[in-house]
């Protein structure tokens, strides 16, 4: 989540070096590209990450291949890593806060890779026998990153040496409810995120309808620093700025909530337009600049950008099936998305 303040800092040289002024009010959405792709090869789009530059944009598909592509043009780079036959998912992709030419991957399978897109080369570092790692994120320095999935455990990876730094076990509802507060995931896990701004913490969200809000200077395993219940996360549908966390739930409504870091109290409900849809069912959500919102899921089949303020849609991208993958880059200046449709998308948000 640090990436926020990096990609930020980077993007705001290029803006000086080229004379460019970026939007201050975002009023519309701009379709730039509609990318198609082979789905009955690839499998559905489960996971987008733009470059911190904003270059290029990183997409992993449903039977484990990943791939590269130019972030305005929707030009085919090249592949990371092949596709497989009766491969599994790549839940997600996270560039290196660092060194911004290493992408970790994380599969279905519990094994994260780490794919050098100035070489091309690609190793498997991490091996989680019998998880599916669903969620990774890096801490603010790079030096570590966190990962999470089935088997309820997090854990904490040296971000040089892919060594454990730590487990975080899950628990067991059953055993004593009373701890539930204090102690880790129940259920699985689906999004994870570092604070941008604050060291060593992380939030995480998944099938157990909580946050937990994690200190990862612990050492003992009691690293729940507070429990915030309520969100239903089942996909990458977390984010963090400031003083609020951005939470998209798999839920008819009440889906799209910005939640008070400090208190753990709903500061805003964010209206999400069904359309005439049955209900939300969100997969994914990010804040982005000038007090928008995206999200998108399996309910609307589609990716929407709301002014949280005034609660009205500045722009939507449709699909014909489930919007399982979105990434912002420039505070949504670009933005992608992509499911189970045989296309994604590339878009900017515009003034």
């Amino acid at each position: 989540m640090s990436r926020r303040r990096l990609e930020a800092a980077i993007l705001a040289g290029q803006q000086i070096e080229q004379g460019k002024s970026w939007p201050q009010q975002y009023t519309g959405m701009q379709i730039i590209k509609e990318v198609y792709f082979d789905i009955d090869s690839l499998g559905p789009v489960y996971s987008l990450q733009y470059s911190y530059d904003g270059e290029s944009l990183a997409v992993g598909f449903g039977n484990g291949a990943i791939r590269l592509y130019e972030s305005r043009t929707g030009e085919f780079i090249k592949e990371l890593r092949k596709p497989r036959y009766g491969g599994l998912q790549i839940m997600c992709l996270r560039f290196h806060t660092k060194v911004h030419h290493i992408l970790l991957a994380s599969t279905a399978d519990g094994k994260v890779f780490e794919c050098n897109t100035k070489d091309d080369s690609i190793a498997e570092v991490i091996s989680e026998k019998g998880n599916e790692i669903n969620c990774l994120d890096f801490d603010i320095d790079g030096l570590s990153f966190a990962t999470g999935g089935k088997d309820l455990a997090i854990r904490i990876y040296d971000a040089k040496t892919y060594k454990i730094l730590n487990t975080y076990k899950g628990f067991s509802i059953k055993e004593n409810h009373s701890e539930i507060d204090s102690a880790g995931c129940s259920m699985r896990v689906f999004a994870l995120k570092y604070h941008p701004e604050i060291e060593n913490i992380f939030v995480t969200g998944g099938w157990d309808s909580h946050l937990k809000i994690w200190d990862d200077r612990c050492v003992d395993g009691q690293a729940v620093v507070r429990t915030i219940h309520g969100p239903h996360i089942c996909g990458d549908s977390l984010d963090i700025k400031g003083y609020e966390i951005l939470t998209g739930s798999w839920r008819k409504k009440d889906a799209l909530q910005i939640w008070d870091y400090s208190s753990g109290k709903v500061k805003t409900e964010v209206n999400f337009e069904l359309g005439g849809c049955d209900g939300s069912y969100l997969y994914c959500g990010q804040f982005c600049d000038n007090d928008v919102i995206m999200a998108a899921g399996s309910g609307t089949k589609s990716c929407e950008a709301i002014n949280r303020n005034t609660g009205k849609m500045v722009g939507e991208v449709k699909f014909d099936k489930a919007v399982i993958a979105m990434d912002t880059v420039a505070g949504g200046r670009l933005f992608a998305c992509g499911g189970e449709d045989k296309k994604f998308v590339l878009g900017a948000l515009s003034d």
